[in-house]
């Protein structure tokens, strides 16, 4: 996957420094395999394999986004929960975590996502009186509550947690290019803001919160093994919660 120039319009502050070779090149295996995973976990979906027979309808797509917008609305509050489970700001892997899910949730906020989400919205043919109206679906409360049913305050995994919040991240971006893909360059539509920007600006994402647990973890099979497992539960629930969203619109 690759990252171009966009991402120089973006408010991050982080300072990535080169990590050491043995740190980068198990930072690099990790983000291989997880790319991998997450083209496996989309091709297993049916929400996704129906994207690529260009059998999903304006409909469905409206019907998951708007639904989306109300999960990402509360993005923060995941980031939140990893900042509340890391045990020090002076260790220095914490302190990097702290500061990449800080500095996610600012980029966020001050470029505006929001309101590039909304533009999106739009060209998914949604008008104002139809977004404001939304409420969120028991998929969607299932899937905002899934992150604190499984890292709730007072367990001890917080890198763990970081790696599944970072699964989470790539799998948007691999998603992402998916839509793109086959919904939007299928009906010759110019492709929105968001979505596009975030095909590439999570992978950065991705590194970022990756990056403390890696570091901290290099060498240690057992534990990158952890780290793994973490990442694909991260993506495998980001797919589920698509299929969940398919059902509902089905069963409507």
């Amino acid at each position: 996957m690759k990252v171009n120039s966009t991402l120089a319009t973006t408010s991050s502050r982080l300072n990535r420094e080169k990590l050491p070779p043995e740190v980068e090149a198990q930072k690099q295996a990790i983000t291989e395999r997880t790319v991998a995973y997450c083209n496996e976990s989309l091709d297993r979906s049916r929400f996704f394999s129906l994207l690529q027979d260009g059998e999903i309808t304006p409909s469905i797509m409206q019907y998951a986004f708007l639904q989306y917008q109300l999960w990402r609305d509360r993005l923060h509050q995941w980031f939140g929960l990893c900042i509340v489970k890391a045990g020090s700001c002076t260790d220095p892997d914490q302190k990097a975590a702290i500061m990449s899910l800080a500095d996610h949730t600012f980029t966020d906020l001050q470029d505006g996502h929001s309101e590039m989400y909304l533009e999106f919205l739009h060209d998914l043919g949604l008008g104002d009186p139809e977004i404001k109206a939304s409420r969120r679906s028991a998929a969607t409360v299932s899937y905002e509550r899934s992150f604190f049913d499984d890292f709730g305050y007072g367990t001890n995994n917080f890198y763990e947690a970081l790696a599944t919040l970072s699964g989470r991240e790539l799998c948007v971006a691999v998603r992402n290019e998916r839509i793109l893909q086959y919904y939007f360059d299928a009906r010759s539509m110019k492709h929105p803001t968001w979505l596009a920007l975030h095909a590439e600006l999570e992978v950065e994402h991705f590194h970022d919160a990756i990056r403390p647990a890696v570091t901290r973890y290099t060498g240690n099979s057992a534990k990158i093994a952890e780290l793994m497992k973490a990442v694909e539960q991260g993506i495998n629930r980001h797919v589920q919660y698509f299929e969940e969203m398919l059902h509902e619109y089905e069963s409507r």
